[in-house]
């Protein structure tokens, strides 16, 4: 559960239902909570603490929380940051050594807690410094960096890393410093696939990935009516686009878009947890309901040709000649029916021709090259299974002819190792 709405996030959220909201969570499993002094300028951390003081006696709660920012007292009030009425504090960046230790402390004091499972340094990149990011980047290389990992040697805190919605600074971080995890938001999700290669990074490096706002501030969280919006402003034509391509291909399988935007991060085994911002027990019992939906396999090739619908496009989900395949990588053995195939349809592929020897639902695979008995069934650039038979080009590969190789789980465990 992401805290930033019980922080008063655009609207005033009273004491009561911001309890009621943190209660649910918790009688609903809810056990890894993420906050920050900046979420209504320490409003969301005292609110969890105070939770968390009265539910969690046996200490169960993983909770992250950041630095990089300063509370200094204010008279100002009204809406400020994107926060209403919050806590009378102004918040100013500071990554320097002394600065993370002092908004350590602070934050403990509101959470009353004496050890933190997640510190994450906030909000440091250009997009969000523009011309002072140098002067913060050096700041945080050159003694808040320390500072963190000082905290997690004496064991203050169990992990350390950056809690940031753009992906270069985590490239140029992973360039100079050790990080366990990486909280990334908006970077990961059903529209916006922009950190694939940073994933492909981290699953190297070791670094476990954390994914925040998995519905793109909320044009992936209902249906596209009303007020729509991405990375907390209006969306263009091109993004509108795809989401309601994305919502079609869901209605096709009859499924909910926010049931799959949820549960879309977590299929990649780099990705420990998702968090999306809840408020009201409703949000909270509609984010139970979405992870317990049921989601076919064949639904996720459908949601990738959905992004990327011209035949002719390039790239990591190129289609091939004939639209009812498509193609994920350049180095896949196999291609993924994105429309239902008959048996004895010609298939045209790559200037030629192929069979398709039976009928292949949507979303199955089919042979791209002759396969043998033991060779590797390639997708998404990776193996995922052996073949137990040999298949010819057009041949439907399938459980029935292929043995599978890949296991994944997204457990507590996982992420209690990554805290």
């Amino acid at each position: 559960m992401g805290t930033a709405p019980v922080g008063n996030l655009y609207r005033i959220v009273d004491a009561a239902e911001a309890r009621a909201t943190l209660d649910a969570a918790w009688d609903a499993g809810i056990r890894y909570y993420d906050t920050a002094p900046h979420y209504g300028f320490g409003l969301a951390e005292r609110r969890l603490g105070a939770m968390l003081s009265d539910r969690d006696r046996a200490g169960e709660a993983i909770v992250s929380t950041k630095v990089g920012r300063l509370l200094v007292p204010t008279d100002i009030g009204g809406e400020r940051h994107g926060f209403v009425d919050a806590d009378p504090f102004e918040p100013v960046f500071d990554y320097s050594h002394d600065a993370i230790l002092q908004s350590f402390e602070g934050s403990c004091g509101r959470l009353g807690r004496d050890r933190i499972d997640l510190l994450l340094a906030h909000d440091l990149g250009r997009a969000t410094h523009g011309d002072a990011h140098e002067g913060h980047l050096h700041a945080f290389l050159n003694g808040g960096y320390r500072a963190m990992r000082d905290l997690r040697e004496g064991g203050a805190v169990g992990a350390i890393g950056i809690g940031v919605n753009e992906v270069a600074i985590c490239d140029t971080l992973l360039d100079h410093v050790e990080l366990d995890v990486i909280l990334l938001a908006g970077r990961y999700t059903l529209l916006d696939r922009s950190a694939i290669k940073l994933l492909e990074r981290c699953a190297e490096q070791g670094v476990r990935l954390i994914v925040g706002g998995p519905y793109n501030s909320g044009i992936l969280a209902r249906d596209l009516s009303g007020t729509l919006h991405f990375d907390y402003a209006a969306p263009s034509e091109e993004i509108i686009g795809k989401a309601r391509r994305l919502a079609q291909a869901c209605a096709d399988f009859g499924v909910p878009l926010p049931a799959a935007a949820l549960q879309f991060p977590l299929r990649h085994p780099q990705v420990v947890s998702v968090i999306p911002g809840l408020v009201g027990a409703d949000q909270v019992a509609d984010t139970i309901a979405r992870m317990a939906t049921p989601l076919p396999e064949p639904l996720w090739p459908a949601l990738d040709a959905a992004l990327n619908p011209d035949p002719f496009q390039k790239g990591p989900a190129m289609l091939q000649d004939d639209v009812r395949l498509i193609l994920l990588h350049p180095d896949d053995n196999v291609l993924i029916c994105v429309r239902a195939i008959e048996a004895n349809d010609v298939l045209t592929v790559s200037g030629g021709t192929i069979p398709a020897r039976e009928g292949i639902p949507i979303g199955h695979k089919v042979a791209r090259v002759p396969l043998r008995i033991g060779d590797k069934v390639i997708k998404y650039g990776a193996p995922i299974g052996s073949m137990t038979v040999d298949a010819t080009t057009g041949d439907w590969v399938h459980m029935h002819n292929m043995k599978s190789d890949y296991i994944s789980s997204h457990t507590r465990n996982a992420l209690e190792e990554g805290a």
